[in-house]
């Protein structure tokens, strides 16, 4: 591993650290998705006017790879040096200890491993899960063995991360001498330091670097076995609405499916039949991936293992833990032999963190296995990891957004109420598929993004074409595992008398209107239906349905069928927990492209009135906006208010005179 230092001006002790949290956090192989700390010792003036010397250390929730001066989290250092003479904490007499000691209470909570940083006799302390130092830790080491690596290095056992690691460390604060490089924790990972960031920096990559070389020399070729040819991935996508239904039973999840060739390398390979039940590269990342994950042979007996797996943890969990409510009791990565690697979680975010940690996981222990037989912590270790206290802590504080693990899928999206709808989905935590025959969907997509951080997908999309939605619910499959929630919005309008109507137009409505829907509520449905937890299908029909205008006929007509098809999903699919309902708003034109060219215009003459009198000629004289309809979305979809409404109509037209 190269160093990436460059020689540069820092303006202060933060800066510094800063930059080198950068340069450990940009490396996978040493920091994954928020892991690792670093600190520094420093001296700033309190609110008191007093100078004091006080320890920055990384705080919770931030990143290395991209903290930031105020991602570290200030503790006074005469506070945290007094805890030497205090035998032993709780983890909560621990976390009460540093609130009391930070310089202000509003910033983040501290990193778990603070005392371990303010006992540590340096300016800068880098710690890392580096990859290359925990295949050669987990396993039947002994700590003689790891220093003939490692040369002058502390070797300390495993310990849970807290006071009880800081105490160990402590402990052997007497064998850190000038010549000393770093500590090395078992199954664990480094730490690192110096009285510059540069030197605790450099010390961390000559260890890996060490470490590297050690395995390269007695690890030769490819580390991972290959065993089986690769499957069918066609067989697999179909498979994925019902997996995620098994999967979701307690709660909605996102599957990622990973069919890279890495992924694949994986799957294909002895060890990932023969890892199962042997735990992750580190304890960390157990409270994502649990200690064990499912491996599948056989995608027909797939059912059959999820239930084995959730009975067994049940088992485990009642053996081993005693104090918190169960987690979530199914696998998070499931291995399909020569396939793939499934990973699911309640966001398309951690369906993807805990992929990354599994197949970190999955070379380091490939790599331990081949130096002298990999070994990881207890069982009963690990469930105390994944039950510890301070994340037991956080998950009560946590309280998901409403569709967190839903997929939402809005036709007609680029613009007015399609686009309000994908934005009110997306801000209560649904990842949402939003399609338009317009471009401009991808930018608009971005938009809604950015401004919610759920993740949208754009799909350009022709909805008149049968084959163009057949693969665009093939593709939904594949990058998410189903589908939950479906807003029949797409619909173009142009109206005219009964004896000018071009048949053309009748049936370009009828296409778009009618069919369109149709067949995204046939793709839905039997995604849906193959997932066996429900859904709710939507369709923006027209006040028109009711209470019909004149010079609407294409418009009206396949607006009606459209409400049919409604009625029949209703019908079809109340035994399968599917719901089918209808809004019928009335002249929403904030946004809406379907009143351009003239249609407004002709629709007040129709009428009778002038362009204003028609936007508001309802009983409650105002104009009915995007937002209006968008929330009644969000109420029918809404379990706990319309959880027993199928086959319903509300209006939202402001009152019909």
């Amino acid at each position: 591993m190269q160093s990436k230092w460059e020689n540069r001006t820092f303006k202060d002790d933060l800066d510094q650290r800063v930059y080198s949290s950068h340069l450990l956090g940009s490396v996978p192989d040493l920091v994954l998705h928020g892991g690792g700390n670093t600190s520094v010792k420093t001296e700033e003036t309190l609110h008191t006017g007093k100078k004091a010397s006080v320890l920055r250390v990384k705080g919770s929730g931030s990143d290395l790879a991209t903290i930031k001066r105020d991602g570290f989290t200030g503790l006074r250092m005469d506070d945290l040096i007094s805890a030497k003479i205090i035998p032993g904490m709780s983890d909560q007499e621990m976390v009460d200890f540093m609130k009391k000691s930070m310089v202000d209470p509003s910033e983040p909570s501290p990193s778990v491993e603070t005392f371990l940083h303010a006992f540590l006799p340096f300016k800068f302390v880098d710690h890392s899960h580096a990859d290359s130092i925990l295949a050669i830790t987990n396993r039947n080491v002994s700590e003689e063995e790891i220093r003939s690596i490692f040369g002058n290095v502390v070797v300390i056992p495993y310990f849970p991360p807290g006071f009880e690691l800081a105490r160990s460390v402590l402990e052997r604060l007497g064998s850190i001498g000038p010549e000393t490089e770093g500590i090395i924790l078992e199954k664990h990972g480094l730490f690192t330091f110096g009285d510059s960031a540069k030197e605790s920096y450099e010390r961390h990559i000559r260890i890996v670097t060490t470490a590297e070389e050690f395995i390269n020399k007695n690890v030769r070729g490819s580390i991972f076995t290959s065993k089986f040819g690769e499957s069918s991935l066609e067989l697999l996508t179909d498979s994925l609405p019902a997996i995620r239904g098994m999967l979701s039973k307690r709660s909605k999840k996102i599957l990622h499916l990973d069919t890279s060739p890495e992924a694949v390398e994986i799957a294909s390979s002895e060890e990932a039949e023969k890892f199962t039940g042997r735990g992750p590269a580190t304890p960390d990342m157990i409270i994502r991936t649990k200690h064990d994950y499912l491996y599948c042979s056989d995608l027909e007996q797939l059912g059959k293992q999820i239930v084995e797996y959730e009975k067994k943890y049940e088992e485990e969990y009642r053996r081993y833990v005693s104090d918190f409510p169960m987690h979530d009791p199914f696998p998070p990565v499931i291995v399909v032999r020569g396939t793939g690697i499934i990973t699911s979680g309640i966001s398309e975010k951690e369906a993807v963190i805990v992929r990354d940690q599994f197949v970190h996981s999955m070379k380091v222990n490939s790599i331990a296995e081949r130096l002298s037989g990999q070994k990881f912590i207890s069982l009963q270790q690990s469930y105390s990891m994944e039950y510890w206290t301070l994340e037991e802590a956080k998950l009560k504080k946590f309280k998901p957004m409403p569709l967190q693990g839903c997929i939402s899928v809005v036709t007609g999206a680029a613009n007015g109420i399609g686009y309000v709808a994908a934005l009110k989905l997306a801000q209560n935590g649904s990842a949402v598929v939003v399609c338009d025959i317009d471009p401009e969907i991808s930018r608009r997509a971005q938009e809604i993004e950015a401004e919610t951080k759920s993740p949208v997908f754009p799909y350009v999309l022709d909805i008149s074409s049968e084959q163009a939605i057949r693969d665009m619910f093939r593709r939904i499959r594949k990058e998410f595992g189903g589908v939950d929630i479906v807003f029949n919005n797409a619909g173009i309008l142009k109206s005219a008398p009964i004896e000018e109507l071009d048949v053309k137009d009748l049936d370009r409505h009828y296409a778009i209107i009618g069919r369109g829907s149709f067949l995204i509520s046939q793709e839905a449905f039997r995604i849906m239906k193959e997932q066996g937890i429900g859904g709710n299908i939507v369709f923006n029909i027209t006040k028109n349905l009711t209470n019909p205008g004149p010079e609407m006929t294409s418009y009206g007509a396949s607006k009606a069928f459209a409400a049919y098809v409604c009625h029949y999903v209703a019908k079809e699919g109340g035994k399968y927990g599917i719901r089918a309902n209808i809004i019928n708003p009335d002249k929403v034109f904030k946004g809406s492209k379907i009143w351009e060219n003239g249609v407004l215009e002709a629709r007040a003459r129709a009428k009778g009135q002038t362009v204003e009198e028609y936007k508001t000629q309802n009983l409650l004289r105002r104009e009915v906006l995007p937002e209006h309809v968008a929330n009644v979305l969000l109420a029918l979809i809404n379990e706990e208010a319309f959880g027993a409404t199928t086959d319903a109509m509300i209006p939202v037209d402001g009152g019909v005179k």
